[in-house]
């Protein structure tokens, strides 16, 4: 089977159940998507969470790897926030042993060479921001027992997450390359990285072209806006499959 197909890495404390809604609405023709899990969480929440990036990067590889018959099959990968790093790091494992990347998809989050930290953001801020990753059918319920272990679980895995992003020490940033485009993504209201200046530097990563978009919502836009944002997908991913400049 030579068709493409699209890989989709979650965020910090996200599972392959946290784009489901945003995928289920991205309808294009002979187009696959899968939704990778990593360690620790969702179905293989009974695994050991990563102790390094460089682990978690091994393993995506191999499930790919291990998932495609033939090296040629057209393969795009859209990785969100900490998923953004990963899908990098993966995306240029992939090009370096000569699978057939065609594109990138990042979003929510700057660009790996840029030397700023992120803002820092009160406690009521940060509490909101992670609120935004629970889902809504509990927003009601938030004393109940049930919404206390999934938003205690959750937040445990992310801090782990981020723990393992901001331990990541990697000198050669500019060797992470593909020559497929780049499409970068960022939120409006980003709490995190507010600016176009963030993300510039991902053009760094391809010899191909980087594209930018801006979205409604903030840092966690594809859980605030599914429908919006499966839009943008299937518009920025109809143009890479038809080989079209992306705009």
């Amino acid at each position: 089977m030579n068709t493409p197909i699209l890989f989709c890495i979650p965020y910090a404390g996200g599972s392959s159940m946290s784009f489901s809604n945003i995928v289920s609405l991205i309808t294009i023709e002979g187009l696959e998507i899968k939704c990778l899990e990593l360690p620790g969480r969702g179905t293989r929440h009974r695994e050991l969470l990563p102790a390094s990036l460089d682990e978690v990067v091994d393993d995506l590889y191999f499930k790919i790897k291990d998932s495609l018959l033939l090296k040629e099959r057209p393969i795009l990968i859209w990785g969100h926030s900490m998923g953004a790093i990963l899908a990098l790091l993966l995306s240029s494992r992939l090009h370096t042993h000569q699978f057939n990347m065609i594109g990138l998809l990042v979003s929510g989050m700057k660009a790996p060479t840029h030397p700023s930290s992120p803002h820092a953001l009160s406690e009521k801020a940060k509490n909101k921001l992670l609120s935004d990753l629970l889902p809504i059918k509990y927003e009601q319920n938030k004393e109940a027992p049930l919404f206390q272990r999934i938003y205690k679980k959750r937040i445990e895995i992310m801090e782990k997450d981020v723990e393992l992003l901001e331990k990541y020490q990697i000198k050669n940033w500019p060797e992470m390359y593909l020559s497929s485009p780049i499409a970068v993504i960022m939120g409006d209201d980003d709490e995190l990285y507010p600016a176009l200046s963030y993300y510039e530097n991902w053009k760094l990563h391809t010899s191909g072209n980087t594209d930018f978009f801006s979205i409604k919502g903030s840092h966690f836009f594809p859980m605030q806006h599914p429908e919006k944002t499966s839009l943008l997908l299937t518009q920025i991913l109809t143009q890479i499959l038809n080989n079209q400049p992306i705009n």
